[in-house]
């Protein structure tokens, strides 16, 4: 039997499409998939962030099964529940479909989407049932990318530490202007979008070094023809915003390879890794949708997500190799 690789998985952010990463990670915990390779850290970014902490708190509360229900139950519940919710969800996405609109600040009103979200991660991921050693937290580790409002740039904050809180995962989702700024760890974080979407270079220095990264990348890279209307150079380029700091940090990956290569002291530090990514394959889905809640939309993605799963254990996947 060949040696299990020994992997760090990192979620790209998303919206309601990191449902998609959810199914993606249920069906890599699930009984067919699990004994098939050792994760050694989960990273991410807004949406992927709560997926890959989801993940992270089941494996240490219970195992993979216990990763897997969490993971199910968080997005099942962030579906509206009642007539009223999917009423104001539709209403929601109508208003977003509009040629115009009007912007209020969320610290105008209390961002019914952070409250929203607070409560179920208080419920997903109880505090109490993780290990009270930070050791005992790290393995897997976590990396969540949040970008500081004050002092610009990005930051990568760590499941580890005793400062760990829930806000750490709230303040890497907190998308403005949906929502506030979050203060976490002594500073006022926004989304990591804008820094680390997700951390992935952070993942090299970890105590135990991943063999590969596998990458789940919710925008796509291309698109087929160009964008004219207001809705698709929005999409576009938040698409692309949202691309830029991920292929970035996979550069330097590619980059760090090279020169392992070259130098070997650098071994000792680094060693070569391989990326593989699976791509959502679900092209043309507009902005809008990444806030589309309905139970539809979610189920829907989730189970694109557990589909797409197995592609990481094919040749196909690999988006960087190792220099000879």
């Amino acid at each position: 039997m060949a040696p299990r690789p020994v992997i760090a998985i990192a979620c790209q952010g998303g919206g309601a499409h990191a449902a998609f990463t959810a199914g993606v990670l249920a069906e890599l915990f699930g009984p067919a998939h699990r004994a098939s390779f050792v994760p050694v850290a989960l990273s991410g970014t807004s949406g992927g962030a709560v997926c890959a902490a989801l993940a992270w708190s089941g494996l240490l509360a219970g195992g993979p099964d216990e990763a897997v229900r969490r993971l199910e139950g968080f997005w099942a519940d962030l579906a509206p529940s009642t007539p009223m919710e999917a009423w104001l969800n539709a209403v929601a996405q109508f208003a977003l479909a509009l040629p115009v609109s009007a912007a209020v600040s969320p610290y105008a009103y209390a961002p019914e989407s952070e409250i929203r979200l607070r409560a179920l991660l208080t419920k997903w991921i109880p505090m109490e049932a993780l290990p009270e050693s930070p050791s005992a937290r790290g393995r897997p580790a976590l990396r969540l990318g949040v970008a500081d409002v004050l002092a610009g740039g990005g930051a990568v904050l760590d499941g580890e530490s005793e400062a760990f809180s829930l806000e750490d995962v709230v303040a890497s989702a907190a998308v403005p202007p949906l929502f506030r700024a979050v203060r976490a760890r002594d500073a006022l974080w926004w989304d990591g979008l804008y820094a680390h979407n997700p951390p992935v270079s952070a993942l090299l220095d970890l105590p135990e070094k991943p063999e590969e990264i596998w990458v789940i990348r919710l925008n796509p890279r291309h698109r087929d023809s160009e964008p004219r209307t207001v809705e698709e150079i929005e999409d576009r380029r938040n698409e692309m915003a949202g691309n830029l700091p991920l292929d970035q940090e996979v550069a330097q990956i590619a980059l760090v390879n090279r020169l392992a290569a070259l130098a070997p002291a650098l071994s000792a530090r680094y060693r070569q890794i391989t990326v593989r990514e699976v791509v959502m394959p679900l092209p043309g889905l507009s902005y809008a949708s990444k806030l589309d809640r309905s139970r539809g939309n979610l189920e829907w993605l989730f189970a694109a997500g557990r589909l797409a799963a197995p592609a990481f254990f094919r040749a196909g996947s690999v988006l960087v190799k190792p220099e000879a």
